[in-house]
């Protein structure tokens, strides 16, 4: 455990600190919204393969791992809090590190800030069974689903809604959900019966399987004070996903390019949805579009910054500053409640190469579109002119990848061409005799 200082960086206009829990790209974008809005970052990076460690901003506090430690990290944070002094601002980046914060608040409170959803009121939202039954009670369509570790009800539940079905944890990061995938689809009634009465349902969700995928998933973005109003939205549309059709955004694009209905129909949904519930932080809530009925269903609740949260900056909406500054009292007089954002395209490299891959690997007309699609993007996960080391680091991973991919196929094939060599005759049957040979010999034997 040791802190690595961070390159001098401009003057901060801000006086109190920021801390970003940080597991993922999320932390790092939600790392540079807040250094490049004028905030000291202070930034916990607790896995080894967090890319924010080669950001230029920020001072970083290694704790690789120790967020599975719930103690030592709760008491890491009140000393370092302390230490820090003048009340700093929490970020999570994760499901987990946010229902962490909501659990132990009483005690971090005294020496920091963050949301002021309880812990109760965020397993509500988060977990998606609850998030359901919110979303039912406030008129908001759902997908049909059932909760229960009861075989038997899942078997009659089945009868009346046909495959395909979806397993889904009740929220990412639960301990206690067995599947190593976050979504397990099941084509038949036979085959989720099957899983069932092996593995059973603990911390998992039944779900029908609507039509939707790629192009189709959506998500509002926005921000809730502290008496649950919404402050501001933005739409978001997920134009390919990895794993294809059910996994997290590789290729988006912000605001959704789907016409202005279907953002009335978003927005309207959302704040009939916020209206029911209590909620205060950054938010964003997924929704499924049904090209059959028109309908757009809820998916799932990001209680805390997301995956694109720096394609939402770079639009020209900063959410972590707006959160960092409602949570210290320096809320600007005006924000616009529907801003009108630059249309940008925004991409996971890595992780979009291997969505094409598993789709349409040997498609080249596929091939030259992504490329098309990369020329027209703006926005990236890791990449920034503004912050270039993560980019870099990221570019070398891939091309170590793809090195290491190539050297496979290509070792591969030395193999077979050396074993024909050394044994390929041996094994070869012999060669056609010649028209001519054949003569000679029936000449010679007649």
């Amino acid at each position: 455990m040791k802190s690595v200082d961070p390159a001098p960086s401009a003057r901060h206009a801000f006086t109190r600190p920021a801390i970003v829990l940080c597991q993922n790209v999320t932390g790092l974008a939600t790392m540079r919204a807040l250094e490049q809005a004028g905030v000291e970052v202070h930034c916990f990076l607790l896995e080894a393969h967090a890319f924010a460690r080669y950001s230029r901003y920020g001072k970083k506090i290694l704790l690789y791992g120790r967020h599975r430690d719930e103690p030592f990290l709760l008491q890491f944070l009140i000393d370092y809090c302390e230490k820090l002094g003048n009340q700093p601002v929490l970020f999570p980046s994760s499901d987990s590190m946010a229902l962490f914060l909501a659990k132990h608040a009483e005690q971090l409170r005294r020496c920091c800030v963050f949301s002021s959803t309880t812990h109760d009121e965020l397993v509500g939202l988060v977990s998606k069974d609850g998030l359901y039954r919110s979303a039912a009670a406030a008129g908001v369509d759902t997908i049909p689903c059932i909760v229960t570790q009861d075989a038997g009800a899942i078997a009659a539940w089945s009868l009346n809604h046909p495959a395909p079905y979806l397993l889904k944890p009740f929220y990412e990061g639960i301990d206690t959900y067995r599947p190593f995938e976050k979504n397990v689809m099941f084509t038949a009634r036979e085959d989720l019966l099957g899983y069932v009465a092996e593995y059973g349902t603990c911390s998992m969700i039944v779900q029908r399987m609507i039509e939707g995928g790629d192009g189709f998933i959506f998500d509002c973005y926005g921000y809730c004070k502290a008496n649950g109003q919404v402050l501001t939205m933005a739409s978001h549309r997920r134009l390919r996903q990895h794993p294809p059709n059910f996994g997290s955004t590789c290729f988006g694009e912000i605001p959704a390019n789907f016409g202005a209905a279907a953002d009335r129909q978003i927005f309207g949904n959302t704040e009939q949805l916020l209206g029911k519930v209590r909620y205060h932080g950054i938010f964003g809530i997924e929704w499924l579009y049904e090209r059959a009925s028109g309908k757009f269903y809820v998916i799932d609740f990001n209680a805390r910054p997301f995956i694109t949260i720096g394609h939402l900056q770079d639009c020209g909406l900063n959410l972590p500053e707006l959160a960092y500054r409602e949570l210290i009292g320096q809320l600007p007089a005006t924000v616009v409640r529907l801003p009108v954002l630059r249309h940008i395209l925004w991409m996971d490299l890595l992780r979009d190469i291997n969505s094409m891959h598993a789709v349409e690997a040997n498609d080249w007309t596929a091939i030259r579109v992504w490329f098309a699609n990369l020329r027209r993007c703006r926005s990236f996960a890791y990449q920034s002119w503004r912050d270039p080391g993560p980019g870099i680091a990221k570019l070398l991973t891939i091309a170590l990848r793809f090195a290491t991919f190539l050297g496979g196929k290509l070792s591969g094939r030395e193999r077979r061409t050396r074993f024909r060599a050394e044994s390929g005759k041996k094994h070869q049957p012999p060669k056609p005799e010649s028209r001519e040979s054949i003569e000679r010999i029936h000449r010679e034997n007649p």
